[in-house]
């Protein structure tokens, strides 16, 4: 019995400091047989995915391992991604995307978070865990356009600029989302309109965004004042990342500097441009006639760019100097020629008068002719013509071809009224001769009837 129990105490003492290593033996045999699936890790310590990739989206897929049992698993506080086992592989799935850009184009970026770093975690019966680290690179994507903000309006002027000349920075004006930003690179690109198109008188420097004006312009020139001078030219400013671009307008306004002279213009415009320019105007009047000239256009001026014109006015002969007068523009006569010359003009003649304009800048226009043709035939035979008759070509020669329509038609109208009392005429003495012999011829006929009728009632009165 004594043996007995000294056994059993052994055993007891022994037992509790063996029973670890029973316990080791026993989990060693079993993974020795059944094989233990956390000796090998399914997943890379360094895992890469795109700062485009969506919340919920897989971002990682082992190989296929020979468990059949889910023995990883994500065990980090905060954890960023999920560990799934489907179908004996394992997915790394995003719980939360990353963004590396920032919401607003002129916000400044932070430094990114580029990596992070999870503990997944293989649990042991009776042994202890193995824990990997495993780091997440975000790489970061290219994809936002940059955007651009509203440009400044350009002016630049006529005249001797040096160039190039320096402008403006537009790098300023366009912004990235992106982050780290974007570089960019900006050109210069031609307006939708032609007609409105000004990228030729300008460059741009593509990685510093200098604007600068490199072709002088004379706002003289028809393509300019009448152009893009007139309402404003354009051209499109693009900025590119490498992957997008974006494109934006800038508006430019040609200035024009006083520097060129007067120039003599119908009285309704106020540029030079198209029909408004005139070289000469001219008037058919009566040698009568009195107060306002008329003349087409009605009025006449002379614009440039300063505000103050003053005229100058030549007329030939000079004696009728006195006797013309411009007035807002129009042409008039205080007394007919007639009277002022003492009715001395026998035939007809022509009055010239020189206008010439100056403006501020004391420049002076180019002569300006105005012909006044003087009728001296009796009012009664040319009132109609000679007041239909205007100064320019096109109007005058209408009129003209009116007058001469109508005189071929009176003519013809009197021809044929007396043709037609021609033809009546001989119709009527026609009819009177016809009658006349027709009578003469009847009446022999008459009294040979009677004689015979007589020598009738005589041969009966015999027998």
């Amino acid at each position: 019995m004594l043996k007995m129990g000294g056994f059993l105490h052994l055993w007891t003492r022994c037992g509790r400091t063996l029973l670890p290593v029973y316990v080791y033996l026993l989990v060693g045999f079993r993974i020795y047989c059944k094989g233990d699936g956390c000796l090998s890790f399914p997943i890379p310590m360094n895992i890469y995915f795109n700062e485009s990739s969506a919340s919920g989206s897989v971002i990682f897929v082992s190989s296929e391992t020979k468990s059949q049992t889910k023995e990883w698993f994500l065990t980090s506080i905060e954890p960023r991604v999920a560990l799934t086992c489907v179908k004996q592989t394992y997915q790394v799935v995003l719980l939360s995307e990353v963004d590396l850009d920032v919401p607003n184009p002129s916000d400044t970026c932070f430094p990114p978070q580029l990596q992070f770093m999870q503990r997944i975690t293989c649990f042991r019966h009776f042994l202890d865990p193995i824990i990997h680290w495993v780091t997440f690179h975000v790489r970061q994507v290219n994809d936002n356009p940059p955007e651009a903000e509203k440009l400044p309006d350009i002016q630049i002027s006529e005249g001797n600029v040096s160039v190039p000349l320096f402008l403006h920075r537009l790098f300023d004006y366009f912004k990235d989302r992106d982050c780290p930003k974007e570089r960019l690179f900006l050109s210069i690109s031609k307006y939708s309109s032609v007609e409105k198109d000004a990228s030729e008188y300008f460059t741009i420097n593509s990685t510093t965004g200098y604007l600068y004006q490199t072709k002088q312009f004379d706002y003289e020139e028809s393509t300019i004042q009448c152009g893009i001078g007139k309402e404003g030219g354009f051209l499109n400013i693009t900025a590119e990342d490498g992957l997008y671009k974006t494109s934006k307008s800038l508006s430019v306004a040609f200035i024009n500097i006083d520097d060129a002279p007067p120039v003599f213009v119908n009285s309704d415009c106020s540029n030079v441009c198209f029909k408004c320019p005139l070289s000469s105007l001219s008037a058919f009047v009566h040698i009568t006639h009195q107060g306002l000239i008329p003349t087409n256009p009605p009025a006449i001026k002379a614009i440039y760019p300063g505000s103050n014109v003053v005229y100058d006015m030549d007329v030939y002969p000079t004696k009728y100097s006195d006797n013309i007068r411009f007035e807002n523009g129009t042409f008039v006569l205080p007394q007919s020629f007639a009277n002022f010359s003492g009715y001395a003009e026998e035939s007809d003649f022509t009055v010239t008068v020189i206008m010439q304009a100056t403006g501020s800048n004391g420049q002076t226009s180019d002569k300006f002719p105005f012909s006044i043709h003087l009728n001296t035939r009796p009012i009664s035979s040319t009132s109609q013509q000679i007041t239909d008759q205007t100064s320019s070509g096109p109007t005058k020669d209408k009129r003209v071809i009116i007058q001469s329509t109508n005189d071929v038609i009176i003519i013809v109208l009197v021809v044929v009224v007396v043709l037609l009392l021609t033809i009546i005429i001989v119709n009527v003495v026609y009819r009177y001769r016809f009658h006349k012999t027709k009578s003469v011829s009847i009446e022999p006929v008459y009294s040979e009837l009677q004689r015979n009728s007589i020598e009738i009632d005589h041969i009966y009165t015999i027998a």
